[in-house]
């Protein structure tokens, strides 16, 4: 079994996880970055590779990249092992009433907390849910929704198919997340830079707005200037001398 059919190996096996690293598979982040990107030339994975700030003399780099298989990927892989279908059934989700019900509980901002009485269908599709970006953890075993997140939440309720929408989301953009990383910086820098930067915009744009107003000011007051001017011309020279 090659590289290739390793990580494929691997991707078949996993699927449902959301994004999955294979730095076990291949130590070598540049050669597993050229992997990756002639698998998903081929259509057979999604890529996720964050790029991440450098701080001092380290320059910006990509962060190992993550993989996910698609319907591709899966329908190659089965073709290529037959023997293989049977073995994961269990990652199939039936997305049930009750499991539909949390993922609309998590639209309206409720958060959910597994306990091992809890359906064994929301257990397995949380964290898959997690690994994905969709929700996050808010506590040890309590989720919520990333609600920046809701347009595939809302997308997997109407669909109420797992397989369907893993095809959906190979067509939207998840091909590359970039991380803002502030290294050596606390919070409060990085929002204390931010206010900076909106209180510079604001005093420029006053400026530049009261430059304007002075230019038109002084454009009036050299007109209104000239037409004194030649009243005091007409009145005491002009007309004196017609009389």
């Amino acid at each position: 079994m090659n590289i290739y059919e390793s990580i494929l190996d691997f991707l078949y096996k996993n699927q449902g996880n959301g994004f999955l690293e294979i730095s076990h598979i291949c130590p070598d982040k540049n050669k597993a970055t050229r992997i990756s990107k002639e698998l998903k030339k081929d259509g057979l994975i999604r890529v996720s590779q964050r790029k991440l700030m450098g701080s001092g003399t380290t320059p910006p780099f990509k962060s190992h990249p993550k993989l996910e298989i698609t319907r591709l990927g899966i329908e190659k892989y089965e073709s290529e092992n037959p023997t293989s279908k049977g073995e994961n059934k269990n990652n199939t989700l039936e997305m049930k009433d009750n499991t539909i019900k949390v993922l609309e509980d998590f639209m309206d901002g409720k958060s959910y907390t597994i306990t091992k009485d809890r359906p064994e269908e929301i257990r397995d599709l949380l964290p898959r849910l997690e690994n994905l970006g969709l929700i996050k953890k808010v506590d040890r075993f309590k989720y919520a929704a990333d609600l920046s997140n809701r347009k595939h939440l809302s997308k997997l309720i109407e669909l109420k198919s797992w397989s369907e929408f893993l095809e959906w989301t190979d067509g939207q953009n998840t091909n590359g997340q970039i991380t803002n990383n502030f290294s050596g910086s606390t919070i409060g820098q990085v929002n204390q830079s931010t206010k900076e930067i909106e209180v510079k915009s604001s005093i420029t744009q006053n400026v530049e707005d009261k430059t304007g107003k002075k230019s038109w000011i002084e454009i009036l007051a050299w007109v209104i200037g000239i037409l004194a001017g030649l009243v005091a011309i007409y009145e005491f020279v002009i007309k004196q001398f017609l009389e």
